[in-house]
């Protein structure tokens, strides 16, 4: 039985992690690159700058418009280049290279992932889906150390992948019931399940609109016991495949189980590594629903989608979206799987929903920021309905942590971020509005989370139906759901004809969704300009559970460049055929 330790509250000091701390990396660079000031203490003549014409070629170019050119190239034309010189040895080596020829193909023959063609690299599997069904044997890669070779933008892709987790994000804090003792010391408060009542929930926290940390809810769970057993979850999920994308991948990708496993454990992953975030495995009646729903109505009442018990009187759902019926509501649960240094960047949940989210596996790392308080280097548009921020977890570590540091600091006490670590077991409330970060911190994180509309936020989310139709997500890509142009009106006729036209809390609502926001991630001065666009470009697919579309400081290949202040956007193409002669 495995002992933890829990810091005393009293003694809790306030969270102060440095940015130096995030540069002493978790595992040096595969092949050996160097931050090119190296060099000037270096005596050595073997640098890939020196004492050779083609390197000296090379470097006449940038290693970021290098890296977009390699991009373009096919698998046969990759292949060889990295065989022709030290430098394209390596940066043709780049994980994200080999994912996207990867990803192209599985798009291009409608396939998906499975064990067998996992390898420990994207290359190893990009040359096992070439001779699927050969009788051949591909000798998996394995990098080699390149001496000499510096690159400030070739180092700082791989400080993005393994940046150090800081011990104080492992700690495991006791909880403590008193909201104030955590937020004056910037953390999110942490309160014992068996103190959380649901009056104590929703008018402390859910209708204040504050995240908490729910100590222990789900540790009784039968998913928090048996969705430790990778072999317990393949049985539970054989014969089905799982999505799984992230910022940066061109397309998403459909592994099985044991193949998305399998991708968490290999040593080199790339800068923003793919997340499984699947919104179908935990449908009703699913063996994996069975696991945890059942146990979320007994330990969690005010986060069952039942009557609450605040609502006996009229028997109100706590998830309204519920009277829409299952599959025509927008995507609401999902299960989430991701290996170390993955999850989400800043983004705000869909739709003006709340949410919660039960750490299944593993321990997450969760920074928050108040509505109308933008975290650092994310650049919303006026509208919301765009949003420029760094690719990844990493970049925007090392970019803008001091930044948050110095808000944590100076800022009035009600702007300033919170942060938590969600340990196995915890059920973080997300309430709708507040921007969020997640990031992974065992190499096998999994976890439930679950989207839904109460009356604490009925008014915002039905003028949020009605003003920002653009925005709305979960339910583009889906025949049977409702679509976003009729979900407003859709909804709130349902709400009418189960509760009554007449029902307090609903014309409250409809009053407040007619007049004003009530939570300042949005600004009613935002809405005139919305209504008068005349013509919008609909997104091409669903934006997914951040339910924004996002402008990224990269190019569609590679990325090298932080300065989000000359984000663009940029196609991503099919790759061709590329030779170098």
């Amino acid at each position: 039985m495995v002992q933890v330790r829990f810091s005393e509250p009293t003694k809790l000091a306030k969270d102060n992690v440095q940015w130096h701390e995030f540069l002493s990396l978790e595992s040096p660079h595969p092949y050996g690159v160097l931050p090119s000031g190296n060099a000037l203490v270096n005596n050595s003549t073997t640098t890939t700058s020196r004492n050779n014409p083609k390197q000296a070629f090379v470097r006449q170019l940038r290693d970021e418009t290098w890296l977009s050119i390699l991009g373009f190239c096919n698998g046969y034309s990759l292949s060889r280049l990295v065989q022709s010189c030290r430098y394209f040895y390596v940066a043709g080596h780049q994980p994200e290279l080999w994912r996207d020829l990867v990803l192209y193909q599985l798009h291009a023959s409608q396939s998906h992932l499975s064990r067998d063609v996992m390898g420990d690299s994207w290359k190893d599997c990009f040359i096992r889906l070439q001779h699927q069904g050969k009788q051949r044997h591909s000798i998996p890669h394995k990098p080699l150390k390149i001496s000499g070779f510096y690159s400030d933008d070739l180092y700082r892709l791989h400080s993005c992948r393994a940046f150090c987790i800081p011990p104080a994000w492992l700690e495991e804090h006791a909880p403590l019931d008193n909201p104030q003792h955590w937020t004056s010391k910037g953390l999110v408060p942490c309160i014992a399940a068996a103190t959380m009542t649901s009056e104590k929930f929703i008018t402390e926290f859910e209708q204040p609109n504050q995240p908490v940390v729910i100590k222990g809810a789900a540790t009784s769970w039968k998913a928090c016991k048996d969705w430790k057993d990778p072999q317990y979850m393949r049985q539970q999920t054989q014969g089905r495949t799982f999505r799984a994308t992230s910022g940066a991948a061109p397309l998403p990708a459909n592994f099985t189980l044991d193949a998305f496993q399998q991708y968490c454990s290999q040593p080199i992953l790339e800068e923003a590594p793919l997340y499984l975030f699947d919104r179908e495995a935990l449908q009703p009646h699913s063996p994996l629903h069975d696991d945890f729903y059942p146990d979320l109505q007994r330990t969690c009442p005010y986060l069952d989608p039942a009557p609450t018990l605040l609502d006996t009187d009229d028997k109100v759902g706590h998830d309204l979206f519920q009277v829409l019926g299952e599959g025509k509501r927008p995507d609401h649960t999902w299960a989430i799987l991701g290996g170390s240094h993955s999850g989400s960047v800043f983004h705000i949940d869909p739709n003006a929903t709340h949410a919660w989210n039960a750490a299944i596996c593993g321990r997450k790392r969760w920074i928050f920021y108040p509505p109308s308080i933008t975290p650092p280097g994310i650049h919303p548009s006026a509208d919301g309905d765009e949003v420029a921020l760094p690719l990844s977890i990493g970049e925007w570590i090392l970019t803008f942590w001091r930044d948050h540091q110095e808000r944590k600091k100076n800022a009035p006490p009600h702007e300033r971020p919170l942060e938590c670590t969600a340990h196995p077991g915890d059920v973080v409330f997300v309430p709708h509005g507040w921007w969020h970060m997640v990031i992974n911190l065992d190499q096998v994180n999994i976890a439930i989370t679950h989207n839904y509309v109460s009356r604490s936020n009925l008014g915002n989310l039905l003028r949020f139906l009605r003003q920002k139709e653009e925005q709305i997500s979960g339910c583009r890509d889906r025949a049977e759901s409702i679509k976003p142009e009729q979900l407003h009106n859709v909804f709130l006729t349902a709400l009418q004809q189960q509760f009554g036209t007449d029902a307090p809390w609903l014309v409250a609502a409809q009053q407040q969704a007619e007049s004003h926001w009530t939570c300042k991630a949005w600004k009613d001065d935002d809405d005139n300009n919305n209504n008068n666009k005349q013509s919008r470009k609909r997104p091409l697919e669903d934006t997914g559970a951040s339910g924004v579309k996002t402008t990224t400081s990269v190019m569609a290949k590679a990325k090298t460049s932080t300065n989000v202040e000359q984000s663009t956007t940029v196609a991503s193409n099919a790759p061709f055929s590329f030779s170098f002669l």
